[in-house]
């Protein structure tokens, strides 16, 4: 099995690589440069991409729906210093395929790899949990997928705040912001800020 990873800190990208080494049959390419991601998948497949969420100017999520859209039997892993139930939501639309936090020991870490190559999901119990609240919640609750964070972004952007004052108030990275925005959108089914504002109102989210 072929395994691309894919972060833009290369001592920890090697870190990281050298604990999959240690997994049987699977080969590790890595890539550090962001801006030549996409001319090399055009050129190599693997069967797995784990990639960090955050990638300077670019996001992980970003490059999930790269590989989603030239190469979709390929599996695909987040792996995150946020709260990983903040990106539930993206496995069960199938936009990724597993998640995984940098704290994690090292078995969990390589455990998860693993299963994801082996058509499976290796999440905590809390998973089934958010899938149970969207199974059996109507859509009028759909506050009931929005963590306090998001709820906060979500009323600052009805207050007109930019991304990067929301980052400065909630002491948060800038890019930490969008990647809550996009997780935002796909659970509102809309594609903008000024759409999202209005879902919210409607879903008297606020």
């Amino acid at each position: 099995m072929n395994l691309l990873l894919v972060d833009d800190h290369p001592m920890i990208l090697d870190g990281t690589k050298q604990l999959l080494d240690g997994v049987e049959n699977i080969n590790v390419a890595t890539l550090s440069d962001i801006e030549t991601f996409d001319s090399h998948i055009a050129y190599h497949k693997y069967d797995l991409y784990l990639l960090d969420i955050n990638l300077g100017e670019k996001s992980g999520l970003h490059l999930a729906e790269i590989v989603r859209s030239q190469q979709p039997e390929a599996k695909i892993v987040l792996y995150t210093g946020d709260n990983i139930k903040d990106y539930y939501s993206f496995i069960v639309d199938g936009k990724i395929d597993n998640i995984i936090s940098k704290t994690a020991s090292q078995d969990q870490f390589r455990r998860t790899i693993i299963a994801t190559l082996h058509d499976e999901v290796l999440l905590p119990q809390a998973f089934i949990h958010y899938v149970n609240q969207q199974i059996y919640n109507p859509p009028e609750k759909q506050r009931m997928r929005f963590s306090t964070r998001e709820k906060k972004i979500l009323k600052m952007l009805q207050q007109g705040y930019t991304n990067q004052a929301i980052a400065i108030e909630l002491g948060l990275k800038q890019r930490t912001i969008e990647n809550n925005l996009t997780q935002i959108y796909s659970v509102l089914n809309v594609g903008s800020r000024t759409e999202a504002v209005l879902k919210a109102q409607e879903l008297d989210l606020y």
